[in-house]
């Protein structure tokens, strides 16, 4: 029992945490180094089958769209070196992907800029919600920046600070500017359907996630995936200390067959989707994250939960979101009644929990 609670303890305390892969650099120091040494020789290799990466790394009036498109070749060299071979633990992974880039610049004489590359060949956009966040905004593109994403899409709403500025003049990102607030989630659905990638990365301005902890939502998508949530499960304590939000979170989960899914919700970033699942749940349907979730949960559509980032300690103060009873909380609680009220107009009043021992029938009203 003491092993547990010290385990309970430290997972509370960490801002990551990964599920279903071990946290262990592989069986032993020499099986990291065997990755390591091979990823050299794959990214040695990439290079030299890819020539034109030097004479336009070289061009000293090459453009950033230029490098990008670059960068997102590399990518695809590494993408398909990493599925030939058995997936790897985490920590494996950014060892590997590292001595990946060594080789490539050891061949192409380019320095890559601490970027990591992503499990996929498929393209990703990253969307970010936006609104006052000039606090955070800039460490939060500085992560997306390391990937090599098709789209980074900010959705800036509502905004008095200088958020949209400081977007436009650090990044090449898509911005999509409201001069209205557009309320919780809704820029999530204006981002969804504005973007052209195959795999959706949704994540807030208001903190920072590091790139390497974003890739298992991305990974898990590309391995077949319709939805990859946030599992917030390990820092929400026992029973007896939760909310009410993430009780109402569960109960949905389990109205809908789902209690593998606990407390983990659309409602927490970041998360991953296909674009095709988007499309299917229906953009509009976005706006409202537990709606969404129950409408895909009735499609059929495959959900899982692959990694932990804690937003629950990091969560912006604002003075809507204070307090057991307070209006963020209480829009939330909403959201969950509807996607009830959803799944009990696709299937039955009783959603999940037939009425199998009462006889109706014998009373006629």
């Amino acid at each position: 029992m003491m092993h547990k609670r010290r385990r309970r303890r430290t997972i509370r305390r960490s801002p990551f945490s990964y599920k279903g892969r071990s946290r262990t650099p592989g069986k032993s120091k020499s099986e990291l180094a065997y990755w390591k040494e091979r990823a050299y020789v794959a990214g040695n290799e990439a290079a030299a089958a890819a020539e034109n990466f030097r004479r336009v790394s070289e061009n000293p009036y090459h453009s950033e769209a230029s490098m990008r498109g670059l960068y997102r070749q590399v990518n695809a060299s590494w993408s398909r070196w990493y599925h030939s071979i058995k997936p790897l633990s985490w920590p494996v992974y950014y060892a590997s992907a590292a001595k990946f880039s060594e080789g490539y610049r050891n061949h192409s004489k380019v320095y890559f800029d601490h970027r990591i590359w992503l499990p996929t060949d498929k393209t990703v956009a990253a969307i970010v919600t936006v609104m006052n966040e000039k606090d955070t905004i800039l460490q939060v593109m500085e992560q997306l920046n390391r990937m090599p994403l098709h789209e980074i899409i900010c959705v800036v709403n509502g905004s008095i600070d200088e958020s949209f500025e400081m977007i436009r003049n650090q990044s090449d990102a898509i911005i999509v500017h409201y001069s209205q607030a557009l309320g919780h989630d809704v820029g999530r659905a204006v981002g969804a359907k504005l973007a052209d990638s195959d795999i959706l990365l949704f994540l807030d301005g208001d903190f920072p996630v590091m790139s390497e902890h974003l890739l298992p939502f991305i990974e898990a998508v590309e391995r077949g995936m319709d939805i990859a949530l946030n599992n917030i499960s390990p820092y929400i304590g026992i029973f007896a200390n939760r909310d009410y939000v993430t009780m109402v979170k569960e109960f949905v989960n389990r109205s809908m067959l789902r209690a593998d899914l606990e407390a983990n919700s659309l409602t927490a970033v970041p998360h991953a989707m296909r674009k095709e699942a988007a499309r299917l749940i229906g953009y509009g349907n976005l706006a409202v994250p537990p709606k969404a979730q129950v409408i895909a949960i009735e499609q059929g559509m495959s959900i899982c939960a692959p990694a932990s980032v804690d937003v629950i300690s990091k969560n912006r103060i604002r003075s809507r979101n204070v307090g057991p009873r307070n209006a963020v909380s209480d829009m939330i609680i909403g959201d969950h009644i509807e996607a009830l009220k959803t799944a009990m107009d696709r299937r039955s009043s009783r959603l999940s929990f037939p009425d199998q021992i009462r006889n109706r029938q014998i009373i006629k009203l």
